[in-house]
């Protein structure tokens, strides 16, 4: 058997600025105060740069010479290649992952996706992304690809902070509910062509309700 994973200190850092990023308690465009988040981490300088430097090549972090460290922001184009180039990967995803699924698998599908349409609805946004990105994360688990998988997880990280939520309204948790049981429907299927067809359409929807929202924060953009 492997021998459990021991978590470095970087790795510890580099999940807790995640972290942040994610939950918008650093979000995008804003400057990293270093020695704030290493007095309230408790570490040292090193690490923590070490870190900084993993997230700036994964495009989460901005270094800026002589100005310090940014959350990275997003133009709205950049906002809409990163949902087309999800909606590519993410069907290849659904194609490679179709064959594998087992029902136990869909039945896991069903768990999580219910949970997200019930947080959806009672207004619960932490929850919803949480049940989303698992979603989303076990069907590129399924494909087996291990490079998919990878470039799938930085892209996802990357679409996060760009996110505005566009969650929000009771139509779109209705429209999630829809989605969510034609998807269940082609899954259970085995229907690959309408699986990949509902992802997408998926994708496109939250996509333009982001770039909306977007716009509306960003009109200059």
């Amino acid at each position: 058997m492997n021998a459990p994973h021991h978590q470095t200190l970087r790795e510890r850092i580099y999940e807790e600025i995640v972290r942040l990023i994610v939950s918008g308690e650093l979000p995008s465009g804003v400057s990293i105060d270093e020695k704030l988040l290493t007095e309230r981490l408790q570490v040292s300088r090193t690490p923590f740069r070490e870190a900084i430097g993993t997230l700036a090549k994964e495009g989460l972090i901005e270094i800026k010479p002589y100005r310090g460290f940014f959350v990275r922001s997003f133009s709205r184009k950049e906002v809409g290649d990163l949902y087309e180039l999800r909606k590519t990967l993410e069907c290849f995803a659904v194609e490679l992952a179709v064959p594998q699924m087992s029902d136990t698998h869909i039945a896991g599908f069903e768990r999580i996706l219910d949970e997200a349409v019930a947080a959806l609805r009672r207004g619960d946004l932490e929850t919803y992304g949480t049940r989303d990105r698992e979603f989303h994360e076990t069907i590129a688990e399924l494909s087996g690809s291990a490079p998919l998988i990878e470039t799938l997880s930085r892209l996802a990280l990357q679409i996060q902070i760009c996110r505005a939520i566009a969650n929000e309204s009771k139509e779109f948790a209705e429209r999630a509910a829809q989605e969510r049981d034609q998807i269940l429907r082609a899954f259970r299927a085995r229907n690959i062509p309408q699986a990949k067809a509902l992802m997408h359409a998926h994708i496109s929807d939250v996509q333009q309700a982001v770039l909306a929202r977007f716009k509306k924060e960003n009109p200059a953009s």
